[in-house]
């Protein structure tokens, strides 16, 4: 019983990293879109495969310091309250799953 509850929260997390990844693409998108010359100012960040891509990290601060508030854009405001709840789902799941297992080794040992 407790695998199947790990691995439906191991399943929960992925698709909430998965969700967060397509939120933050959205985001980057409708920079581009509205406010082309921030966008280009960033070096055009857009998420990758490659992490280590200097223009996603400062896209990524740009939205966590919720700098772009000061351009009024509502859409932008609605995707980084997804980004956010899907930080706080991640988070849950992430919690729960290994709660979970700690249970499971203790219950058995």
């Amino acid at each position: 019983m407790l695998n199947a509850v790990f691995t439906a929260l191991a399943l929960l997390f992925i698709a909430a990293m998965i969700f967060q990844i397509l939120s933050i693409r959205a985001f980057f998108s409708t920079l581009a879109k509205n406010h082309k010359d921030l966008y280009h100012d960033m070096n055009e960040p857009r998420w990758r495969i490659q992490l280590a891509d200097d223009s996603f990290k400062r896209g990524l601060k740009y939205i966590r310091s919720k700098s772009f508030r000061e351009l009024g854009d509502s859409e932008l405001e609605s995707i980084y309250k997804k980004i956010k709840r899907t930080d706080y789902a991640a988070f849950g799941f992430a919690m729960m799953a290994v709660a979970t297992l700690i249970f499971q080794a203790v219950s058995q040992g």
